[in-house]
């Protein structure tokens, strides 16, 4: 049976999460694929022994490279990339919990679409959480109903991202030029999507991550997390915070507020829609960076105005249909450089 998947794991230190890791992909694991370990210099002890004793399983052949110096997140998952040519691969990190099946359904929702070309699993990284008392697999055996569904995303996290061997063959591999961490794989979303693919969320699969653990390594991660992003946005710009306020509905709103919604969408902003309950705002895209905040029609504008003014991070736009709430935000738009509209 040939190799449906390259997996591609990053590893650095953290034996007991490595072990954990490796555990539940060969145990969750249906596909046929190779499981790629490239061990960023790990100089805890143990780290090399375990790595050299691995052993595949029915399902899951291993292979491990050994770096001489931690090379950072794009390099280290490049030296993998480059040993792949399975159809897709897919980029891990050591401090994930695989489920039943997680792959078989990624791959599933890949190959649905023609114009997909990354996909992330549903995880705690997107706020879906197993209920306290549940187990993981309990939780990711619900998510069955939702087999072969996905939401588009603005961009694909690398904590888990599989990738269509098209994609690799188009656009390349990350990179290196973020160094050792972040935004590599929002700019490789990016690439793909200038070359006409999708980013989505596969609805019914579920990984764990144990966010943070992974990139311990970092001495300064505001220093590394802000020279990304500054990288990142001198090559595609600043994402923007965007937020609508709907406080009532005439014959044309909808029309015009989803018009203008999918224009903020399709220029990868994130936006927030403020809407009175019960009111008719047409079809919503599907989209994961879509956040609906559902108002009771009592005293809406009131809590629309303060639900905006207590968020931590500014809006960088703010949509509204009501003269005088438009008027009532203007402070807060000279305060905060914050663009105010009618829809």
């Amino acid at each position: 049976m040939e190799v449906k998947c390259d997996l591609i794991l990053l590893s650095w230190n953290n034996l007991d999460i490595l072990k954990r890791c490796v555990g539940s992909v060969l145990n969750c694991t249906r596909e046929r694929c190779r499981l790629i370990i490239v061990d960023n210099a790990s100089s805890e002890r143990g780290i090399r022994e375990y790595l050299c004793s691995l052993k595949g399983s029915r399902t899951v052949d291993i292979e491990v490279m050994f770096n001489t110096v931690n090379e950072g997140f794009a390099r280290g998952m490049n030296k993998g990339l480059m040993a792949s040519r399975a159809p897709f691969a897919c980029i891990m990190n050591n401090d994930l919990i695989v489920t039943d099946s997680w792959l078989t359904e990624m791959i599933k929702v890949a190959e649905s679409d023609f114009s997909i070309g990354l996909v992330n699993p549903s995880s705690n990284n997107f706020g879906l959480r197993p209920p306290k008392g549940s187990s993981l697999e309990k939780f990711a055996s619900g998510l069955a109903g939702e087999s072969g569904r996905w939401t588009e995303m603005n961009a694909c996290v690398g904590f888990c991202m599989l990738i269509k061997r098209e994609v690799i063959d188009k656009i390349g591999y990350l990179d290196d030029e973020f160094g050792y961490a972040y935004f590599e794989d929002t700019d490789y979303s990016r690439r793909a999507q200038a070359s006409g693919y999708k980013c989505v969320l596969a609805r019914g699969c579920y990984v764990f991550h144990e966010e943070g653990r992974s990139g311990v390594f970092l001495r300064s991660k505001k220093d590394t997390f802000d020279r990304s992003a500054n990288i990142f946005a001198k090559k595609w710009g600043k994402v923007l915070r965007v937020a609508y306020v709907l406080t009532k509905v005439g014959p044309d709103l909808p029309v015009k507020a989803m018009n203008s919604i999918k224009g903020e969408l399709d220029g990868h902003n994130r936006v927030w829609l403020f809407v009175g309950k019960g009111l008719d705002t047409g079809s919503l895209p599907d989209h994961l960076d879509l956040m609906v905040e559902s108002k009771p029609i009592n005293f809406f504008k009131l809590r629309s105005f303060w639900n905006i003014i207590v968020k931590k991070k500014k809006f960088d736009r703010i949509y509204c249909a009501d003269p005088v709430l438009k008027t009532a935000l203007s402070g807060y738009g000279f305060l905060r450089k914050t663009q105010i509209k009618r829809i």
